[in-house]
Parts: structure tokens; sequence; C-alpha cells
């Protein structure tokens, strides 16, 4: 496809076979005046939306899409929608140039593109080899760039749509989608989200989800969506994934691939509007200190009846120096109208400063924030916190619920992941890490220092998969009643004694899962 020197005169052999081949491959796959997309591509070129997130599992027609959408704009003439006249400036940007571009993106553009519409009528004229510029008799041109090449290679002049083949990384979309202002044009990402819930998921998709930008027009598609993929080619396809994988590659899902810490969390179940705490309940704060990186408050409202945990309010921010931080936190405690009972925080801020002397705790204590040092056994904690998210209390609500004005919380705990391997040979070879990320954690780490000076949960294990069969919930049936806060004021024979004594045996594990 190739050859050693650009725009250099084709032979009339290399011109025969040339055309015999493309004559050859129309034949059996034809061109973009041929092309019929499915239901899922045309939503896609319809789409008015300057930027487009087609999302899709492996062979799920996302880069035919990408590609037709390319060459449309190239020919200035868009069976859907009004693009600009041609000559349009274009770029398409892939992983790479032996893999993405080579085997992917120029064989499609070869397929695609009617030999007559190139500059010069063949490829070879039309490509030049050393500036990756594929040209058209109309004037137009698209650039091929790859994620491998460096930042600066992508600023420059002008385009009026940039096509992202697979997740690009952030720096460079930033950079290209600079290069769209002065066109008032428009971007696309076709892509399998392989990477988890990396800034695309964050600063693209959930936005578009949410409707809270704009501009941006998510279209999703399972590959079982793509009519010219038979069942026992996806089967195929899917065999020895595993669920993760499968949702992703298969479904076009995003997933943490690592796998969540917290995937129990959920904000349906957990996260419930602002309330008013009622004043007999007891007020607890808890920190994680940041420097660079976020220092993270939270206050926690305990029900002192039920032992149930509310985190109703936090503080979340970088670059600021420790008295700016505790002035805020008895700014609010003021404005609340109590202190917290206590403050638990990072142990690692009894570390002293080599060049003050001082450490983060003893500049707390200054204002008047006295801070236990937090438990900072991560396995327990982990389990601890998963305990408070997964048991139900007799209302049918969780022990832990969190309000909706805590958006740094729900947003970790929606993301923290386990630390993987960055090689995935490596990963092979290894079991799983069982230790989180140490990345976008720090509101939960504040989170399990406070939940780990709660009382432990044990929960027996067949709660997670079956909490309606609550052995209480089981026994209270057993007499009559339908659940445990109607059994607290039934009259039960005497086998089974007082409420409050078997509650307090289950709570400490000592009637055992059998009973």
């Amino acid at each position: 496809m190739a050859r050693p020197k650009t725009n250099q005169p084709v032979s009339t052999v290399d011109a025969i076979r040339e055309a015999a081949e493309k004559l050859k491959r129309q034949a059996i796959e034809p061109n973009i005046d041929g092309y019929r997309p499915h239901a899922k591509q045309e939503l896609f070129h319809k789409s008015q939306s300057r930027i487009k997130l087609y999302i899709g599992g492996n062979r799920s027609g996302k880069t035919v899409g990408g590609i037709t959408e390319d060459l449309f704009w190239l020919r200035g003439k868009h069976p859907f929608r009004r693009t600009p006249d041609a000559p349009v400036r274009g770029r398409i940007v892939s992983t790479d140039f032996t893999n993405g571009m080579e085997k992917i993106i120029i064989p499609n553009l070869l397929r695609f593109t009617p030999i007559s519409e190139l500059r010069g009528g063949s490829w070879y004229s039309a490509y030049d080899n050393q500036t990756h510029i594929l040209n058209f008799q109309n004037g137009s041109f698209v650039e091929l760039m790859s994620y491998e090449q460096d930042l600066e290679k992508f600023s420059g002049t002008s385009r009026h749509f940039i096509h992202f083949d697979e997740e690009p990384p952030q720096d460079i979309y930033g950079e290209c989608r600079a290069r769209l202002v002065d066109t008032g044009g428009s971007l696309w990402i076709t892509m399998t989200p392989v990477e988890g819930m990396t800034w695309v998921f964050d600063d693209l998709y959930e936005p578009g989800i949410d409707n809270k930008l704009g501009a941006v027009e998510i279209i999703e598609i399972d590959m079982t969506e793509n009519p010219y993929i038979s069942p026992a080619e996806i089967d195929f396809l899917s065999s020895g994934m595993d669920e993760e994988e499968v949702n992703a590659r298969v479904h076009g899902r995003f997933v943490e691939i690592a796998g969540k810490v917290y995937p129990m969390f959920s904000k349906d179940t957990h996260v419930i509007n602002p309330v008013e705490i009622p004043t007999h309940w007891q007020i607890h704060a808890s920190m994680d200190h940041g420097l660079t990186n976020p220092t993270a408050w939270l206050w926690h409202a305990v029900d002192p009846d039920s032992g149930r945990v509310i985190t109703f309010h936090e503080h979340y921010k970088d670059g600021w120096t420790i008295d700016k931080h505790a002035k805020t936190v008895l700014e609010y405690s003021a404005a609340f109208g109590r202190p917290p009972i206590t403050y638990t925080g990072d142990p690692s801020i009894v570390g002293r400063n080599p060049v003050t002397g001082t450490s983060v705790y003893e500049e707390y204590i200054k204002f008047g924030i006295p801070i236990l040092l937090g438990n900072n056994d991560i396995d327990s904690g982990v389990i601890r916190v998963r305990r408070y998210l997964n048991t139900i209390l007799p209302d049918g609500k969780p022990m832990w619920l969190v309000t909706s004005d805590c958006e740094k919380l729900i947003w970790e705990l929606g993301r923290l992941a386990w630390d993987r391997y960055t090689n995935k040979k490596t990963a092979h070879r290894h079991n799983k890490k069982e230790k989180p990320q140490k990345k976008n954690d720090h509101a939960c780490d504040s989170l399990r220092y406070f939940i780990m000076s709660r009382p432990e949960l044990h929960i027996p294990e067949w709660e997670d998969s079956k909490p309606n069969e609550n052995p209480l919930n089981l026994v209270a049936a057993s007499v009559g009643e339908q659940t445990v806060s109607d059994w607290v004021s039934a009259d039960l024979p005497k086998e089974y004694g007082e409420w409050s004594e078997y509650a307090t045996k289950w709570t400490t594990d000592e009637l055992g899962t059998d009973w």
C-alpha cells in the first residue's frame, strides 16, 4: 500500500493492479455510494451535536460509522445534515500507525472512497506518505495522525472536523479540539471502552448522559445490534472473556476494568436529599489530609437508636493551608449550630515537617480541633464500609446514607477501583491486587477512617446475596409477623426470648448463620 517515495509516477502495471483490486473489493463491499447504515449508525450520522461519542462493542460498526461520517464531510455532501462546503479540512487520529492506521483506518478509507474522488484518480497520487495526508479532487484533505505522536504535532491550523478512533489521551483531545474553534467545527469519538472509567467517562460520557453538556450526544451500540454480525461470531468472540471484558468488548459498556472497591454503592439506594439532622443525633467529623491533593473533611450524623450513619456535608479542597481548612471547619460548625463530638483523621498527620518542626496534627490543635488518629488498616476498613453499605435496617434503607450535596464523596465511591498492574502480561501472571488505587480516594479515605471508629457489623455471608432471608425476619414470619419491626412489638413465644437479647447476639455473631 505504501511506497518508499511519495507522489511518484505510478507504473501502468501498478495502476491496472490497483484498479482491478479496487473493482474486485467494491463488488463485494460497496463504497460510500452503496453504504446502508444500520439503525445506530444512522442515529450517529443524523446527530447535529458538535461532539458525538459513539460507543460500541467490537465489530458493532462504530469505526465504519466514523469513516463514512468523515467521507460525508470531505465530499461536501452529507445525506443527513448540513456540513461545510468543500474544500473541507479533516483529521483522523488513531492509536498508532501500525495497528490503528494501517490495519483499520486506511483499509476502510480505501473501501469506502470512490477512486474517482481521490486527487489524480489513485490512492498513490492522493496520499502523501511523509505528511500522512489524503487529498481529494475537490480540494478537501484529511490528515492521519496517531496517539503516539508528540503533543506539539497536534497544534497548527484549523480543521473542520476531527475523528478519534478509540479513546484519545486527554491532552491530545484538548489540543485537537482547539483546532475547531476558528471553523466552529465538530468532533466524534468512535470507541470501545476497554480502558474502563477514564477521563472520557468523567468529562464526556456521564455529563452527556445527564444532559449537563448540551453539545455532547451519546450513541451507544451493543455488538448484538449490528445486523451483519452472526450470533455464532459473537459467541466465539466472547468465549474465554471474563464478565467485565464481555461488558466492554461485546456490549460496549463503561466498566471499571480493575473492579470497583464498593460495587454495592448505588445512587438510587444510598443517596438521599439533604435532610434536617435531629438535635438528639450525634455529629462527628472526619478528614483525610492533602496539600497538592485535596483535603477531604466529612460530617456524619449518627442515630443513637439504630446506629444509622448519614454523611451530610463535605469540604473538599486542594492547595489550601491548614489554617484555611481549620477556619472553614470551625465556620461550618458555627453555622450548623453545634460542633462535632469527635474529629477522626488520617494517622499520618502526626508526622513532623522537617523544615517547620510541627505536624498537621499540632496545627489543627492550635485552632481547637483535636483529631483522633484513625485506624488505617485498609483491608478491615474496606470490609467495614462495605458492611455499612450492605446492611439494611428495618425501615428498608441502608445503615449508611449520604446526602446528594456531598458530590465529591459520591463521585469517588462510584469510581474507586482496586489497583491493577499496568502491564497486561504481568497481570496475567499474578493474582489481582488487593489494595485500592491511590487515586481519587480522598473522601473515601475520610469516610473509612470514620466508619472504622464505629461498631463492627457482623453480617453473615448470605446477607449480601439474600438480604430478604435475614434470620430475624424469618423467625418473625414464623410467629405470624412479617418483619423485624413488627416483631419488636409482637407477643413472642417464650422459646424465642426477648427481642433485645437475640438482636444483640445476632449482631455480635454469637448465633451463627444456622440460627
